[in-house]
């Protein structure tokens, strides 16, 4: 239960915070901000059911260092255009074998013993935003140090922040994430203690998975917002095609509100 509240207590948060700091349009947060959130996701794995959590939000927005959720860092350059920070994130992926569904598992002539957990991991690594013309171009270039799949990741997303007025700020985003052979075989295959007890090999390798949302903040007063996203994984074949998935995209969503001091 903790890894699920930390997994899914960090969803959001770096989208809020993200759209404080880099807006030009927007007044730039600096402090702390809590507050209480709901997030959900239609699950990846064979068995896995849509499922809503209530979670605690906190972000801190300084003049060297930040923390949005469970991604923080400090920040290495700055200017008017570009802002390049070292970071340390959360690895949101994961499998609790626990939460699987038995009968779900059994139409594909699996059982939890045969299975093992994915655990959540600690990335290190850089991130580089660029202000264009037209919102911001975020990439981050990710490693595991916490001993899961010991690989590599990079992200990249484009985000635009749509001021309608005082109050309400929409937030599209579309971006992309890349996985090494080691991080899409540890989430997306099959684990060699699997294979021993006669699940199938597989192994996906490198992959691209894709991925669009929408975001909005309303803001009650200049202390209090409320925010609300929607994310779309589309989920490549080569994911689709392992024997643990029975989905081919996945959804986030998060709602809540919080009080900068």
């Amino acid at each position: 239960m903790l890894n699920k509240i930390l997994l899914l207590s960090c969803f959001l948060v770096p989208l809020s915070a993200i759209a404080d700091e880099n807006q030009p349009t927007l007044k730039r947060s600096t402090g702390l901000s809590t507050g209480l959130g709901i997030v959900g996701s239609t699950g990846l794995y064979i068995g896995e059911d849509t499922n809503l959590t209530p979670v605690p939000i906190l972000s801190y927005e300084g003049e060297r260092f930040f923390l949005r959720g469970l991604y923080g860092g400090m920040k290495f350059y700055k200017n008017e255009l570009l802002t390049l920070n070292g970071i340390v994130s959360v690895n949101l992926n994961k499998l609790d074998v626990d939460d699987l569904n038995e009968s779900k598992l059994a139409a594909k002539n699996l059982t939890r013993m045969q299975l093992e957990d994915r655990d959540i991991s600690a990335d290190v690594g850089l991130e580089a935003i660029v202000k264009a013309p037209y919102g911001i171009i975020s990439v981050q270039a990710l490693n595991d140090i916490g001993n899961a799949s010991e690989g590599a990741e990079v992200k990249a997303n484009y985000q635009y922040f749509w001021r309608l007025n005082n109050q309400w700020t929409l937030m599209p985003n579309v971006g992309l994430e890349w996985l090494s052979d080691s991080r899409a075989n540890y989430y997306y295959g099959t684990l060699d203690s699997e294979v021993a007890k006669g699940v199938e090999k597989y192994r996906p390798n490198n992959l691209i998975i894709p991925h669009v949302s929408l975001g909005a903040s309303y803001s009650l007063n200049q202390k209090v917002k409320v925010t609300s996203a929607v994310t779309h994984k589309f989920l490549p074949d080569k994911i689709v095609d392992g024997p643990l998935i029975d989905k081919d995209s996945m959804t986030n969503f998060f709602m809540g509100i919080t009080y900068k001091f």
